[in-house]
């Protein structure tokens, strides 16, 4: 992995980031940014923004500024900071996975993805320990990639269930 500095946009890529980082990142990306996701709430955009900003240190996003974000833009990155504070936890969202598998080839796509995710997570740990030290940036992005396979484990879960329902039902 490349020892250069990351930018924040870097790291909200490929790391789990911190609550407050996720939450900014999720809503500045949302089309409309900030002033969208706080039009849907009815919130003032100024404010929402100085909450979200990582840089501007007096405000602080609270809860109901946690709901905002993360039921406008269903962001996965506000997931798995919440999943890594509560001590490794998973998401899955059934809305998006309920409809998996309709066929073989769907399962197949899924058990694809499990191995090219594997592949991805095999190769990552191999040049992490290549020159002896892990450092913290290069486990984060670890956390991350093994939290994706895990993921994508659950999918082809439920994949291959809707694929027994789909011959059963």
């Amino acid at each position: 992995m490349s020892k250069r500095w990351l930018s924040s946009q870097d790291r909200a890529q490929r790391e789990v980031l911190p609550l407050n980082l996720a939450l900014y990142h999720a809503a500045r990306d949302y089309p409309g940014g900030v002033k969208a996701v706080a039009a849907v709430h009815g919130l003032n955009p100024t404010t929402l923004q100085h909450k979200l900003s990582p840089t501007h240190e007096p405000h602080r996003a609270n809860i109901d500024d946690l709901e905002a974000v993360l039921a406008t833009t269903r962001d996965h990155r506000i997931l798995d900071s919440l999943g890594e504070m509560a001590g490794g936890c998973l998401w899955v969202c059934p809305v998006e996975r309920r409809h998996a598998a309709r066929n073989q080839r769907d399962v197949l796509e899924s058990l694809a993805d499990l191995h090219e995710r594997l592949g991805e997570m095999i190769t990552s740990v191999r040049s992490s320990i290549d020159d002896g030290v892990v450092d913290e940036r290069e486990q984060s992005e670890l956390r991350l990639r093994a939290r994706r396979l895990m993921e994508t484990v659950l999918t082809l879960e439920q994949a291959a269930g809707c694929m027994a329902e789909v011959e059963h039902g």
